[in-house]
């Protein structure tokens, strides 16, 4: 009975192990899921500062807002306001500071 129950319990875990990833979102295990595509999106983040958190970022293609929000997103200049970011899921891979005007040419639901 033993054996069976070490056999039980080693598929279960295995099975959790591999769900995971399907579950859990973060910027380590987004990193390493292989399906999650990198995509690109636009955000507008808030000025005077250079750590951006729970961030609403909207879809390159579409215009329309993801259906999460970033995070965390580290930033480098405090005095702009309207980023371009490079990331799959939760891990932000780059970011890179946009004009406006850009950011409501790409973006449809925003001003």
């Amino acid at each position: 009975m033993s054996v069976k129950k070490f056999i039980v319990t080693a598929l279960l875990t295995l099975t959790a192990l591999f769900c995971l990833p399907f579950f859990v979102h973060n910027e380590i295990i987004d990193y390493f899921n292989v399906a999650i595509p990198e995509t690109y999106s636009y955000a507008k983040v808030p000025k005077n500062t250079q750590k951006y958190f729970n961030v609403q970022a909207y879809d390159s293609k579409t215009g329309r807002k993801l259906p999460y929000k970033i995070i965390k997103v580290g930033g480098y200049d405090p005095s702009r306001q309207y980023i371009k970011i490079v990331h799959k899921g939760q891990y932000v891979k780059e970011i890179k500071y946009v004009s406006k005007k850009e950011f409501q040419k790409k973006v449809h639901s925003e001003s």
